[in-house]
């Protein structure tokens, strides 16, 4: 198994946020988190990449990834692991970039400082990673600073730096939240084809329960904190045994009587 996260809980100062959450995920596999804003999905996977915020602690369980309890990293193994094996998309990439200096430059910085490559290695490397992703004009977009670009566009910026370097896994908060209907699609799509063609495992986070029937394998359905139900995404969709989960699937928009979940 490359990831088994065992009885994980979160406090916050002195207020548990997260508590007794298990969850594991193959090679390849896709895990969505649903759930209310609060529900606590975020904090998992914050936890998981070991940037919760400050006051934030992993007050107990294991986290194991490829058999390591990440809970007893260095700081320098976190540095070597975050961006290579293991990397993380936020709901809008486009806040993580510096706006004051070029996409190419920081996309450069990051490829530099992670691998060998030269810097000219690295431009040519940064601008076919930007290809693979549907963006026009990379070599444009290398010379452009973040405002220049659209939401969409932005957003498939922070996605190709975090599927730069072939992660095993990728950690996804609200991905596409932040965009239209349309380029939610696409993003999402974009997204499915790069890590299916790398085998790269992912933890979608979404308060949508049609992009998580979509995209995943598992379904972890949490709520105050808590997981309320979790098995195969197509048994949770079809036979849902908690009223919550019932819930929210009842949220999800008919059309002509047909309700478009997966």
């Amino acid at each position: 198994m490359l990831l088994e996260v065992s009885e994980l809980s979160v406090s916050y100062a002195e207020r548990a946020i997260v508590r007794d959450v298990n969850l594991s995920l193959a090679e390849g596999e896709v895990l969505a988190i649903v759930g209310e804003s609060g529900s606590g999905k975020t904090t998992v996977i914050r936890a998981i990449m070991g940037c919760l915020p400050h006051e934030g602690r992993v007050s107990g369980g294991r986290i194991l990834f490829e058999g390591k309890n990440l809970l007893e990293n260095t700081p320098d193994e976190w540095s070597r692991l975050c961006g290579t094996k293991a990397a993380m998309v936020f709901q809008d990439s486009g806040s993580m970039l510096d706006p004051i200096r070029r996409i190419g430059s920081q996309f450069i910085e990051y490829i530099c400082e992670h691998s060998p490559m030269t810097k000219r290695e690295a431009a040519r490397a940064a601008e076919d990673m930007l290809r693979k992703m549907h963006l026009p004009n990379p070599e444009n977009i290398m010379k452009g600073y973040p405002f220049e670009l659209s939401g969409g566009m932005r957003q498939r910026v922070g996605v190709a730096m975090a599927m730069f370097f072939t992660p095993r896994l990728l950690l996804a908060d609200e991905p596409t939240s932040a965009l239209d209907v349309t380029t939610q699609a696409q993003v999402v799509k974009e997204m499915m084809e790069i890590c299916q063609k790398d085998k790269t495992a992912i933890i979608i986070v979404t308060h949508n329960i049609g992009v998580a029937a979509y995209m995943s394998d598992k379904l972890v359905v949490m709520q105050e904190g808590r997981i309320v139900e979790s098995g195969e995404t197509d048994d949770i969709i079809a036979r849902p045994q908690s009223a919550y989960t019932k819930e929210l699937l009842d949220a999800v928009p008919q059309v002509g009587g047909e309700r478009y979940v997966g």
